[in-house]
């Protein structure tokens, strides 16, 4: 893996470029250069970590080596507090993503996925659940606050 400090590079077994970034001006970039650009987001009170335009990987084991590299990469550079997800919910929550950019579900919101603490051993249904909640939330706000 090749490291500056915040952003860090590496050749995914099947020949695809990973960036992973404390950056998200970086990660924008990468994403723009055609790699699986990802934004470390762990430095939060709810570490997560972001996998921009996540729609667009289909394959399966694509899928599995980028989660593999986040996962060995969170053991290397650990945060705190710590991202604690396991590889089966890191994959249905991916899942869930994609089946909801691919039917238009809340598309601005599936685009990119959130892998974050507060999704472990969620269910699609609930995930799905949650994140229409939050845009009712967010409409609901906008509109109390122009009354």
């Amino acid at each position: 893996m090749e490291n500056n400090e915040k952003t860090i590079q590496a050749i995914l077994p099947s020949g695809g470029t990973i960036t992973i970034t404390l950056d998200m001006d970086e990660a924008r970039r990468a994403a723009e250069r055609g790699e699986i650009a990802v934004y470390d987001d762990r430095f939060t009170g709810n570490p997560s970590f972001r996998i921009l335009r996540s729609y667009q990987v289909r394959s399966n084991r694509m899928k599995r080596e980028i989660l593999s590299a986040l996962i060995q990469y969170d053991a290397q550079h650990p945060s705190d507090p710590a991202w604690e997800r396991t590889l089966p919910s890191l994959e249905r929550e991916w899942l869930a993503h994609n089946f909801a950019y691919r039917a238009g579900f809340l598309r601005s919101r599936a685009r990119d996925v959130d892998l974050d603490n507060h999704a472990e051993g969620k269910d699609s249904f609930g995930y799905f659940l949650e994140s229409a909640w939050g845009v009712v939330r967010g409409y609901l706000g906008r509109k109390k606050g122009k009354e």
